[in-house]
C-alpha cells in the first residue's frame, strides 16, 4: 500500500503531464519542465516513472480501472453499458480527451472496447452466423469505427448526450451484424 505522501507525488506528476499533453506532444516534454511543472525533484521521479512514457501508462491504466470499476457496477444491456462509458468518460473528461488524444488508435481503442463488460456485449451483438475470423474482423472494424466516432464525440463542445451517442452506436453495431 502507498503512503500519502507517494500518492500525493503521484497526483502532482499525472496532474503536470496532463496539463502539458495540453501544450504539446508526449516525446516534446521533458523529464526536466515534467517535474518543474509538479514541483518535483528528479530523483523523486525516477524513484516511481522510467519515463514520461511510463507515467503517461499510469495515467491510462487509472482511468482504465476507474471505467472497469464503473461498467462491473452498472451490469446491463448493451446500450446501457455504453451509456454507463460515455458518462464515465465525461466524468473525467480531461483525462480522457488527454489519453485520446495522445495515445496511439490502435493501443487506446483496443483497451477500451476490451474492457470485459463492453466486449461481452459486443460479442453478443455480432450472430454465431459469421465466421470466426469474420467475427475478428467485425469486432476490429467496431473497435476503430466505435472509438473515431467516440474520440470525435468527446472532442466536440456542443456534444450529443451520452444516451444518444450509445443508441446511434447500438444501432450502427445492430444495422451491420444482420
Amino acid at each position: 500500500m502507498e503512503n500519502q505522501r507517494v500518492r500525493l507525488s503521484k497526483m502532482l506528476l499525472k496532474n503536470a503531464l496532463i496539463k502539458l499533453l495540453k501544450e504539446k506532444p508526449l516525446e516534446k516534454i521533458t523529464i526536466y519542465e515534467l517535474c518543474a511543472e509538479a514541483q518535483i525533484n528528479r530523483v523523486t521521479f525516477y524513484k516511481y516513472y522510467g519515463s514520461q512514457y511510463d507515467l503517461l501508462t499510469d495515467i491510462e491504466n487509472d482511468c482504465f480501472r476507474k471505467l472497469e470499476e464503473i461498467l462491473s457496477d452498472n451490469g446491463s444491456d448493451s446500450e446501457d453499458c455504453l451509456c454507463h462509458m460515455l458518462e464515465a468518460l465525461l466524468d473525467d473528461e480531461e483525462h480522457f480527451m488527454v489519453l485520446i488524444n495522445s495515445l496511439p488508435d490502435k493501443d487506446f481503442s483496443t483497451k477500451l472496447f476490451d474492457l470485459p463488460t463492453i466486449r461481452k456485449q459486443l460479442d453478443m451483438a455480432i450472430p454465431e452466423t459469421f465466421t470466426k475470423e469474420e467475427r475478428e474482423q467485425l469486432r476490429l472494424f467496431f473497435y476503430q469505427g466505435g472509438y473515431a466516432a467516440i474520440r470525435e464525440w468527446l472532442n466536440r463542445e456542443d456534444r450529443q448526450s451520452p444516451k444518444k451517442m450509445a443508441a446511434f452506436l447500438n444501432g450502427v453495431i445492430g444495422r451491420l451484424t444482420q
